[in-house]
């Protein structure tokens, strides 16, 4: 997660969290996908209800565990 090899700047990780909880003028205000302080379009599987759904299956059948 860190280190030489990471992906992304660790000392800028927190900027959007702050900004979110601070900023009185955040749109939307809830549900969106952030990056760096922008919206970002979420991988089109997020809000695919059926791979969401044979994702529990195939996690349930994995763990034995029911995510109802």
């Amino acid at each position: 997660m860190g280190g030489p090899g990471a992906s992304d700047d660790l000392t800028a990780g927190h900027r959007t969290q702050v900004r979110l909880a601070t900023h009185h003028d955040v749109t939307p205000s809830s549900g969106g996908y952030w990056y760096h302080r922008q919206t970002q379009t979420p991988h089109p599987a997020a809000q695919d209800e059926e791979f969401q759904a044979h994702l529990i299956q195939v996690l349930e059948s994995h763990t034995g565990v029911p995510l109802d």
